[in-house]
């Protein structure tokens, strides 16, 4: 590819926006293009990062690698824009029960690195009988304030526009096209050949009186504290219903996991939804397309898009600019050709 090739970046998410500034960050030509609205999961998500998640309490994929990236993208643009996106905040993970506290002593040693302190309970204003363990490194992304300071400065700068982009036409074009549609971009399209299994996704945001826990709390959901007096409590998982409309099992789901945490009152502000592009657990793939010349893709981020979109930018930047490979764990030509030949043969 031709160093001087200007960047369309088609979709400005999470992905799409985190590679526009690496791109931008290096002097390259780009172009960022939008449908415009309010869509996708990047949108709506709480933007929540935790080093050690799941029931298990084992830390994310290449955390200690990609944490790092993340917060210094999110620093830089911070630098930029004159405004803050990422809070710091303690992620403070509860124990369900006896069981769960042995299983945390049980692999301590493990997971030493990432450990803060060890809260015992109880919490005031908190359910927390059982006590839990603060994680090193957490916090939440304003995702929303993020993509639309983000838009407003490539606007200004004439990278920005919406439009429809049709990606065939995009392809047969001297450019390159990296698409960065999540979901959107799942199940048709140049790029349907990919394994994906999307997910939607739900969150409320709720005000919870006299609640004064500064803390994310986790165990099973989540709640994390968004300032003036609100919460956001999720999420949820449906594989089949992927209409971007909330609904009521999902609210009442939603609603119990506000009540796992606390017993004060609360009312319901908001309730969002999104779908949320998953490849291949939570592990985003890059590259390009095995048959059409200068056309990429950057999707799968799933629920950990705050912690990787950088980290993953970054590579995609390193190799549209100095052509430098694609490791085999993120990239698109390895994933498509296990799925198209997955016994080997």
């Amino acid at each position: 590819m031709a160093a001087n090739q200007r960047i369309v970046i088609v979709g400005q998410g999470l992905a799409g926006t985190c590679l526009a500034w690496r791109l931008w960050d290096r002097g390259r030509a780009i172009e960022v293009v939008d449908r415009g609205g309010l869509r996708g999961s990047s949108v709506v998500a709480a933007g929540l990062v935790s080093p050690v998640t799941g029931k298990g309490m084992n830390p994310s994929w290449r955390v200690a690698e990609f944490l790092p990236l993340a917060m210094g993208l999110y620093r830089s643009v911070e630098m930029v824009l004159g405004e803050e996106f990422f809070h710091r905040v303690p992620v403070l993970r509860l124990f369900r029960d006896g069981g769960e506290r042995a299983k945390f002593e049980a692999k301590r040693a493990q997971l030493e690195r990432w450990i803060e302190e060890v809260v015992e309970g109880p919490i005031a204003g908190v359910n927390a009988e059982w006590g839990g363990v603060v994680w090193k490194g957490g916090g939440w992304l304003d995702t929303q304030r993020f993509l639309e300071a983000s838009k407003g400065y490539f606007r200004e700068h004439g990278l920005y526009s919406e439009r429809e982009v049709d990606a065939d036409h995009e392809a047969a074009n001297d450019h390159i096209t990296v698409l960065c549609q999540g979901a959107a971009g799942l199940g048709s399209g140049p790029f349907a050949y990919l394994p994906e299994r999307r997910a939607k996704g739900e969150i409320l945001t709720v005000r919870i009186l006299g609640m004064t826990e500064g803390r994310v709390l986790s165990r099973g959901g989540w709640l994390v504290p968004v300032g003036g007096g609100l919460y956001r409590a999720g999420a949820t998982y449906a594989w089949d219903d992927l209409e971007a409309k909330p609904t009521r099992q999902a609210r009442e789901e939603l609603e119990g996991v506000v009540r796992t945490f606390t017993d004060a009152p609360y009312e319901v502000i908001e309730q969002l939804v999104g779908v949320r592009p998953i490849i291949r657990r939570s592990q985003p793939v890059i590259g390009p397309h095995p048959d059409r010349e200068n056309l990429y893709v950057f999707n799968g981020l799933g629920s950990k898009g705050v912690l990787y979109a950088p980290g993953v930018a970054e590579r995609l930047a390193n190799h549209l600019c100095q052509g430098v490979d694609i490791e085999d764990d993120l990239s698109v030509e390895r994933l498509g050709a296990d799925a198209r030949n997955p016994a080997g043969a």
